[in-house]
């Protein structure tokens, strides 16, 4: 079993609920690389021979004049649902949503009862569950809705946090990170008052992850100690572009991101490329055991201050693992999630030389288009 703080456990929710909500066509990719069989591993005749189960998916489409007890079917089967498929996924949330929508207008007049209410709470969980669809004018309108439904609860239910937490995280996939931002603080403020324990507890996460959406343009502040007792202070790696990976041993896709950062750290550590790990193991054995097998070539600091809320951890907001910001020259953070591809093309773009100008021509030639440059690194 990995090994992980309450807070860190608590803080993970935000990113099952991503996990959950998004279907990638990549899953459908990644379920079909297998490897070929040996010929000793290969079935028998007889076996492969025999048909396999087909994938069967439900029925969701919804008649003319449903009544209540068809909605309430589809909406059963909505829920019961397991797509193989982006096309399934999206079939699946949009039913929950519009039988849902419709049973809500069939209980008109009934908005206090709890069947009401739930179909409310379906109807708007389909709809946040389909903003990766959406676009930008039905994604505000969707927000819109939601929140309206959020201040709406005469008392906030975990399904209802999840819902609101669940549409801010969709909303953190997008450039435009205020929505996101905005969504939190509202959860946070409606819980203010609210004396459950279990309540409280969440209101820290969502203050972290707004914390978190805080940092990006915003320097970037540090000065600790690392593992090896050498002092770690952004303000000294002026001049750098700096990637701060956020990791645990017990963590395999943090360790699956180790080799790509470390070639990128080869390749332009003497054209200005700094790295700082910073560890949020609660084992100090693991931690030290792994970092003797990996010899990682830049500072680490081990976030393990014996106040949860005094770890950078909650400082810094980080919600999920693994987390990978870039910081510019000046130590401001330009990247929420540089790691994997985006890391690849931040780099990239960074680093890599751009093609030389062609020498000057006598006879006129037609202009090139202007280029571009991401905004992101141009944040101060």
């Amino acid at each position: 079993m990995p090994e992980c703080s309450n807070v860190c456990v608590a803080m993970s929710l935000v990113a099952l609920l991503v996990s959950q909500a998004l279907f990638s066509s990549a899953t459908g990719a990644q379920e079909s690389a297998v490897a070929p069989l040996s010929a000793s591993q290969a079935p028998s005749t007889q076996a492969s021979n025999a048909k396999a189960p087909e994938h069967s998916f439900p029925d969701l489409s919804i008649p003319p004049n449903a009544d209540e007890k068809t909605l309430d079917e589809i909406v059963t089967r909505a829920k019961s649902a397991r797509p193989h498929t982006p096309q399934e996924y999206q079939a699946m949330q949009t039913a929950l949503r519009d039988a849902s929508k419709q049973l809500m207008s069939l209980l008109k007049g009934k908005e206090h009862v709890p069947r009401y209410q739930q179909a409310e709470l379906d109807a708007i969980s389909g709809a946040v569950a389909l903003m990766t669809y959406f676009g930008e004018d039905a994604k505000k309108k969707t927000l819109e809705q939601v929140h309206a439904f959020l201040k709406a609860r005469k008392k906030l239910s975990m399904p209802d946090i999840q819902t609101g937490m669940l549409a801010a995280a969709m909303l953190e996939l997008q450039p435009d990170k205020q929505p996101a931002h905005d969504t939190y603080k509202l959860l946070d403020e409606l819980l203010e008052k609210d004396e459950r324990e279990e309540m409280q507890s969440l209101r820290l996460n969502l203050q972290a992850a707004i914390r978190r959406l805080g940092l990006l343009g915003n320097k970037f502040e540090l000065d600790i100690e690392s593992l090896d007792g050498s002092r770690v202070k952004i303000d000294d790696l002026a001049g750098k572009y700096v990637v701060v990976d956020f990791f645990a041993t017990w963590c395999e896709p943090c360790l699956a991101e180790v080799p790509r950062i470390q070639k990128h750290y080869a390749k332009y550590k003497d054209k200005g490329l700094a790295v700082i790990g910073i560890s949020l193991d609660e084992n100090t054995k693991s931690l030290k055991a792994y970092l003797e097998r990996a010899q990682l070539p830049w500072p680490v600091i081990h976030d393990d201050a014996a106040d949860e809320l005094d770890r950078l951890q909650m400082k810094f907001g980080i919600s999920q693992l693994p987390t990978v910001l870039l910081l510019n020259k000046e130590g401001t953070v330009v990247s929420l999630e540089a790691r994997g591809a985006e890391l690849d093309r931040l780099v990239q773009m960074l680093f890599e030389a751009p093609t030389p100008a062609p020498p000057q021509q006598t006879a006129p030639v037609a202009q090139p288009a202007a280029s571009t440059t991401d905004s992101r690194l141009d944040r101060k």
